[in-house]
């Protein structure tokens, strides 16, 4: 009988693990990104496969009804521990529509995307 080995993993997008969850050598997976990490000698968590890629950017949206919210965070400003939504660096567009559909109003910040809801929009 062949033997299952499961990988730590995630279905959360953007969800990278953290140095505590991830043994030295071992790997975890995210499966909603296709990103596979692992843990250096060093204790640092780090992606694997291929280097960091200035042109790759995480995107996640969220909508209420009449407010649209949509973030993008470069790679180059992921996390170095812990989830990307927590990264300080995400540009987070904030599209608001009357009640036919229609925007009337389009703004940005930059900001965590934890903090979307809150943020200084201009």
């Amino acid at each position: 009988m062949a033997t299952v080995i499961q990988l730590l993993r995630s279905t959360v997008p953007g969800r990278v693990p953290t140095a505590a969850q991830v043994a030295q050598g071992s790997l975890a997976l995210n499966l909603a990104d296709r990103r596979l990490y692992s843990k250096d000698h060093l204790g640092e968590v780090f992606r694997l496969a291929r280097p960091r890629d200035p042109s790759d950017y995480l995107q996640l949206s969220a909508t209420d009804g009449t407010t649209l919210y949509m973030g993008r965070l470069a790679w180059a400003d992921y996390p170095s521990s812990g989830p990307a939504e927590d990264a300080t660096a995400w540009t987070i567009y904030k599209i608001t529509t009357d009640a036919a559909g229609n925007v009337s109003s389009e703004q940005s910040a930059v900001g965590q995307w934890s903090s979307k809801e809150s943020l200084q929009f201009s």
